[in-house]
């Protein structure tokens, strides 16, 4: 009777050994698959915030015409940049054609930055400012 009490005592030492050492492993595998997927999300999320920077600096000039006045000095125009690109004015049309009667703020205008634009008394017609690529268009 004592070798069958020994014997159960050694076989259930023994499931209780192999059920921690099946624990461990699970444990140790899982571990390892999930320091794989971080890893894969971490440059995953390089690429993404990569392109989207791209598209940032491409795209992040947002400009609005905050105000408009006319009055006998001439036609001032308020510009804000809500974006997060810098951008600076580089020419005003009137009507479709190039003009070089203005005064400007706007040499550089940075993000949540503000300029205004002076045009001549008795300017009528539409006024479309380049901004490098954007342009922004109103009627005077």
């Amino acid at each position: 009777m004592e070798a069958t009490t020994a014997l159960r005592r050694s076989r259930g030492v023994s499931e209780v050994v192999s059920s921690v050492s099946m624990l461990a492993i699970t444990i140790a595998v899982l571990g390892l698959v999930g320091v794989i997927s971080f890893g894969s999300l971490r440059s995953a999320n390089g690429v993404l915030s990569a392109g989207s920077q791209s598209a940032a600096s491409a795209d992040g000039v947002l400009l609005t015409v905050v105000s408009t006045q006319v009055n006998t000095s001439g036609t001032y125009v308020w510009l804000f940049n809500y974006g997060w690109t810098p951008t600076h004015l580089s020419g005003v049309y009137l009507d479709g054609g190039q003009t070089n009667a203005w005064v400007s703020s706007c040499s550089l205008l940075k993000p949540k930055g503000i300029c205004d634009l002076l045009l001549p008394s008795g300017t009528h017609g539409t006024v479309s400012m380049l901004f490098g690529t954007r342009s922004v268009s109103l009627t005077v």
